[in-house]
């Protein structure tokens, strides 16, 4: 009898312990129709779950954030492939991962557009179920999308506008890496990305009672497409002032101007509008960079722009919207400095750069340095003399990578590859003296009469053509139009009056500089 008992207890308690296990006991059930599926897992980014959580660790491990000190109440992050931009938006999702206590459980409003618009005008929010990436599923937060549907005509439950969009879905996985997929969402999308778009959507996340304690905003953008490298990082530059000024007006003149600024340029005028009515009063740039910094490959066919950007409620509650900073630090600008060990530091690694290169033919490999100026990105020309004379140089017009790794590579170009001269021997290494200049951002000026003789560098562009001069030239050539006549022909290849062509685009910079001789080791 005792065993019959137990046989049946156990076939009682077994399957129930087997629905316990197999409980969810937090999801709400979802209707199929109501999840949006993975578009573009196996493509642009892995399918497989270890894999996707792997490339994400490496671009997060490698993304060099400090912790905010606030709220961040929105960011903007890029959505191309993951080789390409996964490196940049690691900078704005490790941001939530440094502080994940105060995002995790938050709703994330999150903001892109339809690359092929479909008819229909108007704001799509998918407003039930939830959506899935190889890293899980995200449930939509159905009562905040409802408000939003509820505040305007142009927002609509559109599906077709999410159908096969990339937008979105490129941020999700990064999110879920950075909270441990512990949030609520609401996709929204732009269909045509009109003003009348626009207002509609400020007016709903203004009028929706949205708690920004437990909410923040997600905005997927590209920057500027397929240019040159040094005209999309121009390009890029004065977007990017617009952003960090908070000049919604200039942004829109800007882009009026034909200036190619976001591909989501809706969702960042979004941002920009809403921004100081909720709290947030200092905008900071996490990273920028473009795809012939992560892909040197893809700058013969031109370049896609990329910037991770957080907008945040400061810890100390100020009110001055007008606030902003950078943890992008730039290089080469008049307050920028280096110390004296550090100076040190670039200008030993230049030298035995040099001597394996030109004794062995080995590329030097350092060790990545444990200070933050040397691993920040920063463009860098290297300058050999050999007994006063010019020996090489070579350089970068904008930073590719950081400080450390751009002297090492500039120091193998200056001594080997200037057309000018021959590659350095190695009986010429006791001979030479190296020097180091790190360089500012480019400023565009209308004229060349305002032009700085002995302080500033040129560069000069006409057409395809386009040579630069380090400050440095001013000692040997003094006078200022003999100075640009020179940089016309001998680096620019263009007449030698080029710099009054009204066609001709003249930028200034300056360097910060510093040599062997200089600092006492040659």
């Amino acid at each position: 009898m005792g065993g019959k008992v137990m046989k049946t207890i156990l076939s009682v308690i077994i399957p129930l312990l087997l629905l316990v296990g197999c409980a969810k006991s937090r999801e709400k059930e979802v209707n199929m129709s109501d999840i949006r599926k993975p578009a573009m897992a196996g493509s642009w980014y892995p399918t497989d779950s270890d894999s996707l959580r792997q490339i994400i660790k490496e671009f997060v491990d490698s993304a060099d954030v400090k912790k905010i000190d606030g709220r961040i109440l929105g960011l903007t992050a890029p959505h191309a492939g993951y080789i390409y931009s996964g490196p940049v938006a690691a900078y704005s999702f490790k941001a939530l991962m440094l502080d994940k206590k105060q995002y995790k459980g938050n709703t994330v409003i999150l903001i892109g557009f339809a690359h092929r618009p479909p008819a229909w005008e108007g704001v799509s929010v998918w407003s039930k179920g939830a959506w899935e990436t190889p890293l899980g599923r995200i449930p939509i937060d159905e009562q905040l999308a409802q408000k939003i549907l509820n505040a305007d005509t142009l927002i609509q439950d559109k599906r077709e506008v999410h159908t096969g969009e990339h937008s979105l879905e490129l941020e999700l996985p990064f999110i879920q890496y950075a909270l441990d997929n512990d949030f609520k969402l609401v996709p929204i999308a732009f269909s045509h990305q009109t003003m009348d778009e626009i207002n509609a959507l400020v007016k709903a996340l203004l009028s929706a009672g949205i708690d920004w304690n437990h909410t923040f905003l997600v905005v997927s953008t590209d920057m500027s497409h397929y240019h040159p490298y040094n005209d999309a990082v121009m390009i890029d530059k004065k977007t990017l002032e617009k952003v960090l000024a908070n000049d919604v007006d200039g942004l829109i003149n800007w882009m009026k101007q034909g200036a190619d600024a976001f591909c989501g340029w809706a969702g960042v005028i979004t941002m920009m509008a809403i921004a100081p009515k909720i709290g947030a009063n200092k905008t900071i740039l996490l990273k920028y960079a473009n795809s012939g910094d992560t892909q040197p490959a893809t700058m013969e066919r031109g370049v896609v722009g990329y910037s991770a950007i957080a907008f945040v409620k400061s810890a100390d509650g100020s009110k001055d919207a007008k606030v902003k900073e950078s943890d992008e630090e730039i290089p080469g600008t008049e307050d920028y400095s280096l110390t004296k060990d550090e100076k040190l530091y670039l200008l030993k690694l230049s030298r035995t750069t040099i001597e394996k290169y030109v004794r062995d033919g080995v590329k030097y490999e350092p060790e990545k340095p444990s200070d933050s100026k040397l691993v920040e990105d920063a463009p860098v020309f290297v300058t050999i003399h050999r007994k006063g004379m010019l020996r090489g140089c070579i350089g970068q017009m904008v930073a590719r990578g950081p400080l450390y790794l751009a002297v090492r590579d500039m120091s193998i170009a200056a001594a080997t590859q200037d057309p000018r001269f021959n590659p350095v021997s190695t009986s010429e290494l006791d001979e030479i003296d190296i020097e180091i200049s790190v360089l500012s951002p480019l400023k565009k000026i209308d004229s060349w009469e305002k032009i700085r003789p002995f302080k500033d560098g040129v560069y000069v562009k006409n057409g395809w053509r386009s040579g630069v001069f380090l400050p440095q030239v001013w000692e040997q050539i003094p006078d200022k139009e003999d100075f640009l006549r020179e940089l016309c022909t001998q680096k620019a290849g263009l007449k030698s009056d080029c710099y009054k062509d009204p066609n001709t685009e003249i930028y200034v910079y300056t360097v910060l500089k510093f040599s062997e001789k200089d600092m006492g080791i040659r």
